[in-house]
């Protein structure tokens, strides 16, 4: 699985790979007690993953040796980490099946439309997601909607200069009213708003973050 691209869902369970210029990258199929067996684009096997208890999985080289894991998200989505437990990037849901991978936590639309995940404009939204929208159960919702539909948008429009003129339009406001209020745009290293900001419940369904309004 490419830390960028998609994966699509393929026969009988499997899952075919593609990195961002939509190359063939390989595919998984689904093993015999749940998890898949990984293979690269020439069918040489790469690894397995394995379903852990809480919905995540723990990921294997073909040595067997761990590499890392994944843990569920809202709507779907996977926040992965290595065997170290730094983050290598997220997996979020198409709306018409399979995910779209990200080797950052997103901001799909405003990367497209400034051209870089690096800008003083992103470093300011990407504050605002972190540091105002992740606080609050409805932001989270937001976000998770967010990163389910603009992946699918930037795929098909992105390319267009309507579509960047567009939005352009509608987050330049959004950005100077944002630093009018002091939101900063140097650079920004993210947050990781999933672990510290999600909905968790515990094993009688409560939440238990803490964080909500």
């Amino acid at each position: 699985m490419s830390k960028k691209g998609e994966s699509r869902p393929g026969l009988f369970g499997s899952v075919n790979h593609y990195d961002e210029h939509g190359k063939k990258t390989g595919h998984s199929d689904p093993g015999l007690f749940g998890g898949y067996n990984h293979y690269d684009s020439n069918g040489h096997k790469t690894g397995h993953s394995d379903p852990t208890l809480f919905g995540g999985y723990n990921h294997y080289d073909a040595h067997g040796k761990k590499t890392g894991h994944s843990d569920p998200g809202l709507f779907g989505s996977y926040s992965h980490k290595d065997s170290s437990g730094k983050r290598t990037g997220s997996s979020d849901p198409n709306l018409l099946g399979g995910y779209s991978h990200s080797d950052s936590q997103g901001c799909y639309v405003a990367t497209c439309v400034y051209g870089s995940y690096d800008c003083p404009q992103v470093w300011t939204l990407r504050r605002f997601r972190d540091n105002i929208l992740a606080k609050t159960r409805p932001g989270r919702w937001f976000i998770y909607a967010y990163y389910a539909v603009s992946p699918g948008i930037v795929k098909w429009f992105g390319g267009t200069p309507w579509f960047r003129s567009m939005w352009r339009g509608v987050l330049n406001p959004i950005v100077a009213k944002l630093q009018q209020n002091g939101i900063e745009d140097t650079p920004y290293n993210d947050r990781d708003w999933r672990e510290s900001n999600r909905l968790q419940h515990n094993i009688y369904g409560g939440e238990t973050d803490g964080t909500d309004d």
